[in-house]
């Protein structure tokens, strides 16, 4: 046995020490009364009602678990009551779309558009044949008749009315001659014969005022002609034609069923098309309510299990019809106890607190015995209880949306909880959440195993972040995790490789997403909550960041004391299980105080100026005393975490300046001096890391004045220090063992023989030997 833990292991010089840590290891290690705990079990309590009503309603767990394909153990199951068996999601939606797509289009025909448009055109054309049938009738008389009624015509085809279609090398003087009428006005009674007939048999076949191919589905068309209905089939719905269509149709007849040359057709067409408007329209709200009638229709059943009839026999194979009737026959005894009284109603909503609360235990147990630290701090168990909360609201989406379970991010949560505490409480959490979202499936505890493996291997991608590359690595091993482990299940289960493959997709898309969005979680908990993970001290750790840049320019020795304190607490923290890394980010920050004044302390000082010699010893004290409290200022305008603003505070703890308080009592001439007047405020070191940066900062500092730096003279010294440490009751408050300290020795002598370790003396050369002798000859000179 060393000389530490023998020393550790006798009898403390003062009883006080001895209470005192005593006291200590009561404070971090008593279970504490649940009457402590009032509002954290209250919040349990509603955490797990809160997850009762999000498990899905009217369903019983009964044959959740039942497989296609798998050989029922149990006994026969006969049914105990008639009743329908559904149809399946996928079926059921079948059959909605069915409805859907076989209600046709509403249209309201309105005779009176014809009618007016019809009668339009023959007053147009009328008063187009008195204007050509008159000699005097000029160029602009005709525009300013089109112009009126809205009807487009260029100034070639006016000059061509004009003209009875023999347009003139220059403009027709007027008036013209009979003749020349005769010929415009026959024009015009054979323009009129073409486009009357066409735009009246148009009106007669229909025109829509939106066009088919809106409905690509459609199988009829319906047209409501005041209290009557027609609805017309597929092969009629060729003569209804779009606004567009009609339009061309219009063009094809003037061109194929009429004598006319291509000119007058261009003119009898802008013409006739003007008068085109549609007199079927469509009603979206009737169709839509039409729709909603066929969609509420639907019957949810297919078929009907009569009371007697035998569903399933022990030792049969389970088939797809076996599962409908018995997840049927499950909804029916849900629903038969809802509508049989108050209390046949709540029994099921009874187990599923008590299984919620169940599973919810399993955590508090777990805190409750091996991470106490944490049921202290209120600000935690929220951060826990809304993770959790945050994973049953999504398993509540999928099952609502009726999505695939493997889309439901346990992963995402086991990374927050695990960067943010540790890699124990982030497994017990990934097992609880999985039950959880297992229970909430109806039992499917296939899924629970996906989770709780997958989540097992990503813990240990992010137990210790170190790089910012966790990132993808963690998607990697999240990927593959869910793609192995869903192939076991699903291999197990008999499922065929299409539906495995497609397993895989969501198992891929999970995994991708699951640590992208937990990174950004983290990032909005950490300010949420005032928490500290591992990649916020990553940043800090870098040297490169401006307080610790402007410590080494202003307080170069203090920095460099800071990096050697950092170097022994991380590899302290290592050996005993601690935040590495909080340790040595802490001793990187706990002296920044020292700036303001950096050459009032002895590692600033250059040889023979200490700026201490002409201050008293009470002033000396304040000036030390002063660098814990502007050490704070700093840190809080820095913004820098309240994790590391605690070793400010702690690195001291309530140690005595014995250096001042000595030089006190020799300059007192006997008057009496308080000691507490020379002791560092506190208060003592309450973690691991802060009483392990307290004991490094001693050693360092202590092992610069070691004359002769030899492993004995180190490990005597490392020892000596912590040993008044600890008897002086400055470890009281932290959960260190007696182990924990032995083992943070072995660490500091470690690193500290590697900072000391000796040198070969190399014998010099004649050339170098005579060069010194002819020196040392000219300075005795």
């Amino acid at each position: 046995m060393n000389i530490l833990t023998n020393r550790f292991n006798r009898k403390p010089k003062s009883k006080k020490a001895f209470d005192g840590l005593a006291k200590g290891n009561v404070q971090s290690k008593a279970n504490p009364t649940l009457k402590e705990f009032g509002i954290e079990i209250l919040g349990v309590l509603l955490l797990a009602i809160i997850i009762t009503f999000m498990f899905p309603r009217g369903k019983s767990f009964q044959f959740a678990d039942l497989k296609e394909g798998r050989v029922y153990i149990g006994s026969e199951i006969i049914a105990p009551f008639t009743f329908p068996v559904n149809k399946s999601s996928e079926e059921y939606a079948a059959d909605r779309k069915k409805a859907r797509d076989s209600v046709p289009p509403v249209f309201n025909a309105e005779p009176k558009v014809a009618d007016r448009q019809q009668d339009a055109l023959v007053q147009f054309v009328n008063q187009l044949d008195n204007a050509l049938k008159s000699s005097e009738t000029s160029i602009e008389n005709l525009e300013i008749l089109f112009r009126d009624r809205g009807v487009v015509v260029s100034e070639e085809d006016l000059y061509l009315l004009l003209t009875g279609f023999a347009p003139p090398e220059s403009k027709p003087d007027i008036p013209v001659s009979s003749n020349v009428v005769k010929k415009r006005t026959s024009a015009l009674d054979a323009i009129q014969g073409a486009i009357i007939p066409a735009v009246r048999e148009l009106y007669s076949i229909g025109i829509l005022d939106i066009d088919k191919s809106n409905f690509p589905l459609a199988q009829k068309i319906s047209i409501s002609k005041g209290q009557q209905d027609m609805v017309e089939e597929l092969e009629d719905i060729q003569f209804y034609q779009g606004y567009a269509e009609a339009q061309n149709t219009l063009l094809e007849k003037l061109r194929e069923e009429s004598d006319l040359e291509e000119r007058k057709v261009k003119i009898a067409y802008q013409i006739a098309v003007h008068f085109l408007e549609p007199n079927l329209l469509y009603d979206r709200e009737e169709h839509q309510v039409r729709i909603e009638d066929a969609l509420a229709n639907v019957p949810l059943a297919k078929d009907q299990v009569l009371a007697g009839e035998r569903i399933i026999d022990s030792h049969e194979r389970v088939s797809k019809q076996h599962i409908e009737k018995l997840n049927s026959l499950a909804i029916a005894k849900a629903e038969r106890g809802e509508t049989m009284g108050f209390w046949a109603s709540v029994v099921p909503i009874i187990g599923k607190f008590f299984i919620t609360l169940f599973i919810l235990s399993i955590l508090i147990i777990f805190l409750w015995r091996a991470n106490y630290e944490i049921l202290k701090e209120r600000k935690k168990l929220l951060l826990i209880a809304l993770v959790i909360l945050s994973i049953a609201m999504l398993t509540f989406l999928v099952n609502h949306f009726a999505l695939s379970p493997y889309v439901i991010p346990v992963a995402m949560g086991t990374i927050i909880i695990t960067i943010f505490f540790n890699a124990n409480v982030g497994l017990v959490s990934a097992v609880v959440m999985s039950l959880l979202v297992g229970a909430m499936r109806g039992n499917e505890y296939g899924i629970t195993f996906i989770s709780v493996f997958a989540s097992s291997l990503i813990i240990l991608t992010v137990s210790k972040v170190r790089t910012r590359n966790w990132v993808l690595f963690s998607m990697g091993v999240t990927i593959l995790a869910y793609i192995f482990a869903i192939s076991v299940h699903d291999i197990l289960s008999y499922v065929t490789f299409s539906d495995m493959a497609e397993n895989w997709v969501y198992g891929l898309a999970n995994g991708f997403l699951a640590p992208i969005f937990a990174y950004g979680l983290i990032i909005i908990f950490e300010f949420a909550f005032d928490m500290t993970t591992d990649m916020t001290l990553l940043e800090l750790s870098d040297l490169n960041q401006p307080l610790l840049r402007q410590l080494a320019m202003t307080a170069p020795g203090t920095y460099h004391h800071s990096i050697v304190v950092g170097n022994l607490s991380e590899s302290a923290a290592e050996a005993i299980g601690g935040n590495a890394l909080l340790a040595r980010v802490g001793a990187y920050y706990h002296d920044i105080g020292k700036m303001e004044k950096p050459e009032y302390f002895v590692e600033n000082q250059s040889k023979g100026r200490n700026p201490q010699e002409g201050l008293t010893p009470s002033m000396s004290s304040l000036i030390l005393l002063n660098h814990v409290r502007k050490g704070a200022e700093m840190a809080r305008i820095q913004g820098l975490p309240s994790e590391v603003e605690r070793f400010i505070y702690e690195h001291h703890g309530t140690g005595l300046m014995s250096y001042f308080y000595q030089k006190a009592l020799e300059q007192s001439e006997g008057d009496p001096v308080s000691a507490n007047e020379y002791r560092y405020p506190g208060p003592k070191p309450t973690s691991k890391e802060t009483a392990i940066v307290m004991l490094a900062d001693a050693v360092e500092a202590t092992s610069r004045t070691l004359k002769d730096p030899t492993p004995s003279r180190i490990k005597n010294m490392v020892e000596t220090l912590i040993d008044e440490r600890f008897k002086s009751g400055e470890l009281d408050h932290s959960p260190l063992t007696l182990q924990d300290l032995s083992k943070i020795s072995e660490a500091f002598q470690k690193i500290l023989n590697g900072i000391f370790h000796g040198r070969i003396d190399y014998p010099a050369t004649k050339e170098t030997s005579a060069k010194t002798t002819s020196k040392n000859k000219a300075q005795a000179g």
